[in-house]
C-alpha cells in the first residue's frame, strides 16, 4: 500500500511540474492547453445531479444519525 501512496504521488507531483512548466513557457503552443487546465480549475463542479440520479440526495438533516451513536455510551471498554 506505501508502494502504491508513493507511486502515486511522485506521478501527480510530476504532472503538477509539467503543468507548471507549460504555464511558465509562454510558449504559443502551450496557450491552449493553459487555458483548458485554467477552465478547469476555475469551474464550479457539482456533484447534486449525479447523487439525485443515484438516489444519495437526501437532505442531511432526514438522515438519522441519533441511532448511529445510541449505544456508543453504555459500551465497556473491556479492559
Amino acid at each position: 500500500m506505501a508502494k502504491s501512496f508513493v507511486r502515486n504521488s511522485v506521478l501527480a507531483l510530476s504532472i503538477f511540474v509539467i503543468v507548471l512548466i507549460l504555464v511558465y513557457a509562454n510558449v504559443e503552443i502551450t496557450e491552449p492547453v493553459t487555458e483548458y487546465v485554467s477552465f478547469v480549475v476555475t469551474t464550479s463542479f457539482s456533484v447534486q445531479p449525479i447523487l439525485q440520479k443515484v438516489g444519495f440526495a437526501e437532505e442531511w438533516g432526514t438522515w438519522d444519525f441519533g441511532s448511529l451513536f445510541e449505544g456508543w455510551s453504555e459500551a465497556t471498554p473491556g479492559w
